[in-house]
């Protein structure tokens, strides 16, 4: 997550090129990971909203590109193919990291942390197993206010600016899976500008945080 928008800008411009129309072959890996850096490019210069991404397990880092939003849901991509969904910034589905979250229902998860109210709450997540078979988890969550904290979210002109937030812990738990989900909403707003949250066990959590204008 080093790189500021204006220097990815430049990078990812400089890596566009042409899918090879006219050929009768299918596009290759590399055609398509050419075609979504094309297409980030585009998203960049329209200068669509942005979040960075982190991947704990292995700190690997990406900044994504807000490309559609439809019915609440919002679908954003990476230069190289990975793409989210989120709703207010709820993860409700990855493709391209393996073990993929397939569709969620958060509706629960949603109206506690953004009515800022503890209690007991219900989600459900749908993931391709090792078999590309879609398998639906429920999970029973305890959602709880940790405080208020002071956070450092960074700006398109690669600036640092200090943003105060309220954290707010989801503790969830099936018959043989568990994991913990942080969100921290905006004071006032209540916008979710930085959260945890688990995408699987194959994938774990990802750390995500919005890129201020």
């Amino acid at each position: 997550m080093k790189p500021s928008l204006a220097l990815l800008s430049t990078l990812v411009l400089a890596a566009c090129g042409g899918l090879g129309v006219g050929s009768d072959s299918p596009p290759s890996p590399n055609q398509l990971r050419t075609a979504s850096t094309a297409r980030f490019a585009q998203l960049l210069e329209a200068g669509t909203p942005a979040i960075q991404v982190a991947v704990e397990k292995d700190e690997s880092s990406t900044i994504v590109l807000r490309e559609v939003s439809r019915n609440g849901v919002e679908s954003y991509v990476s230069t190289d193919g990975v793409s989210l969904k989120l709703r207010r910034g709820f993860l409700v589905g990855t493709a391209g990291f393996g073990g993929d979250m397939t569709g969620s229902n958060v509706d629960d998860s949603m109206a506690a942390v953004f009515g800022r109210r503890a209690g007991v709450t219900e989600r459900f997540h749908t993931f391709l197993n090792g078999e590309n078979e879609a398998v639906t988890r429920g999970y029973v969550c305890v959602v709880s206010s940790r405080g208020a904290r002071q956070i450092q979210v960074g700006t398109r002109d690669s600036q640092l600016r200090s943003v105060d937030t309220t954290l707010f812990e989801e503790a969830c738990k099936s018959l043989d899976q568990d994991y913990t989900n942080l969100y921290w909403l905006a004071a006032g707003s209540g916008r979710m500008v930085q959260s945890r949250q688990w995408a699987g066990d194959f994938t774990g959590p990802l750390v995500m945080r919005v890129v201020m204008e």
